[in-house]
């Protein structure tokens, strides 16, 4: 199963910062309060967030780790470059970089990419995966998406 963040970005981004408001430590019910969202609606940032090792939830509390502070601390090229080493740690990333680098030029159409992934998920899933893999691989300067005629290339990879 390839688990993958299903959040924007920027919606993970402004979680952490909010907690780095709350000197590190809250309820996550009260940072949905705050920010007037559902509890339901703040979960994927969170999920995201813990899944990249930026903040851990503990008896409905959320904790901004070392590592969300470090990230939090750099500046927007300097997150980029710190969000691709961590994205690559995941498990899902590594084997979809390491699906395209099997492919000439390192280049796959949108339609191999979902052949892919409908391997480990439904074919649903795999549907909705895509838009969050160009995002975030976008963003982490690990992929580039090119929207005309469908095909996502590899960037670079931390060594």
């Amino acid at each position: 199963m390839l688990t993958l963040p299903r959040v924007h970005v920027g919606q993970m981004i402004g979680l952490l910062e909010v907690l780095e408001d709350f000197k590190g430590r809250v309820d996550v019910a009260k940072v949905a309060d705050d920010l007037i969202l559902e509890l339901d609606d703040l979960l994927p940032a969170v999920e995201a967030a813990e899944l990249l090792g930026f903040l851990k939830v503990e008896s409905g509390d959320l904790i901004l780790t070392e590592e969300g502070r470090q990230f939090l601390a750099k500046g927007a090229s300097s997150r980029k470059k710190f969000l691709n080493e961590h994205v690559m740690k995941l498990s899902a990333f590594k084997a979809i970089v390491d699906f395209l680098k099997s492919h000439k030029n390192h280049e796959v159409t949108r339609e191999e990419l979902l052949e892919f992934l409908r391997k480990e998920m439904s074919d649903e899933d795999a549907e909705s995966a895509i838009p969050w893999i160009v995002e975030w691989g976008r963003y982490s300067l690990i992929l580039h998406y090119d929207s005309n005629n469908g095909k996502l290339r590899v960037l670079r990879t931390p060594k």
